[in-house]
């Protein structure tokens, strides 16, 4: 049996229990295996609670081949910049930075419980963790004790190097049959350690680089602020829901529906989320609008999830 740990240096070590024998007897054996990372991607890693993100970029440093096999994530550009070495946060993410306490990798399942088949197992996720809250933010519905987590896609590389790498082993599993009342919401939860080199350092590299590298992601910053900026000045003309999403449920509307009793085809598509799985559509309809929408004979039996495949269906 092995097993690799990545520790603070960096130090990739694989540790292994030697054959048992009557002279030796089962003895624990760590080969340090840092510089010949890339030919451990598959095994299963733990990462020791020190390890930080600039240890992750060295490790790529010392076993340069990793930068190759990541390199469609901007690996050797993140690596160039992360040997600049740690920075001072800018004025604008000082109080968020100040709130990280570790960045955390995580995994986040789907399960479409009409197939009752699993999907995106093999991601990991990664976001910051902020100090547990000394006060009550009633402001943002945050209670002392809890907290909060941070987006890093667009925070400066050598802005997060000194906090540590945590891998989360509970797993968030979320409903993935677009047609249950559920989709997309927290069903149940699972824990799962067991994790791979390459899954760790792949969590990093693709959320570090989900704007693109370094460079790219200063741009798109520059133009979120631009935008930001306009709308504050007024200067952008907003498009209506309605124009967006009327033509989408059109479809839907006219194959199921005899009557939308002036009802926009939005207003029907929102109801039709809120019914329950097992539910009754055309009943559930009829007491929301007070008998003003009519649903066409044949789907009348239909119960929220058939309806609302029925409606889906109508629109591709």
């Amino acid at each position: 049996m092995q097993h690799l740990i990545l520790r603070p240096g960096p130090q990739l070590v694989m540790r292994a229990f030697r054959p048992e024998t009557e002279d030796t007897g089962s003895r624990l054996k760590e080969v340090d295996v840092t510089g010949r990372a890339h030919e451990h991607l598959f095994e299963l890693v733990t990462v020791h609670a020190e390890t930080t993100l600039a240890d992750i970029f060295r490790l790529m440093e010392a076993s340069p081949l990793l930068q190759k096999f990541y390199r469609r994530d901007f690996a050797e550009e993140l690596c160039a910049e992360a040997r600049k070495g740690a920075a001072e946060p800018s004025a604008s993410q000082q109080a968020a930075l100040e709130g990280i306490e570790v960045l955390e990798l995580y995994q986040e399942w789907g399960l479409d419980t009409s197939t009752n088949e699993y999907s995106g197992m093999q991601r990991l996720h990664l976001h910051g963790i902020g100090h547990e809250l000394a006060e009550d933010l009633p402001e943002e519905r945050r209670k002392k004790g809890e907290r909060i987590e941070w987006s890093v896609s667009l925070t400066p590389l050598r802005e997060l190097l000194s906090l540590p790498v945590r891998v989360k082993d509970e797993v968030r599993i979320t409903e993935e049959d677009a047609t249950a009342k559920a989709y997309m919401s927290e069903i149940r939860r699972a824990r799962c350690a067991d994790v791979t080199l390459g899954q760790v350092i792949h969590g990093l590299v693709w959320e570090l680089s989900f704007h693109g590298g370094p460079q790219e992601q200063v741009e798109v910053s520059e133009d979120l602020k631009r935008q930001v900026a306009e709308v504050d000045a007024g200067t952008v003309d907003f498009v209506s829901a309605d124009d967006v999403f009327e033509p989408l449920y059109k479809p839907g509307c006219d194959a199921l529906f005899e009557e939308l009793g002036g009802r926009s085809t939005r207003e029907i598509a929102a109801a039709i989320r809120d019914i329950e799985d097992d539910q009754n559509a055309a009943a559930w309809l009829e007491r929301v609008f007070e008998g003003a929408v009519v649903v066409k004979p044949q789907f009348r039996n239909r119960s929220g999830r058939e309806f609302r495949k029925a409606f889906r269906a109508a629109g591709r």
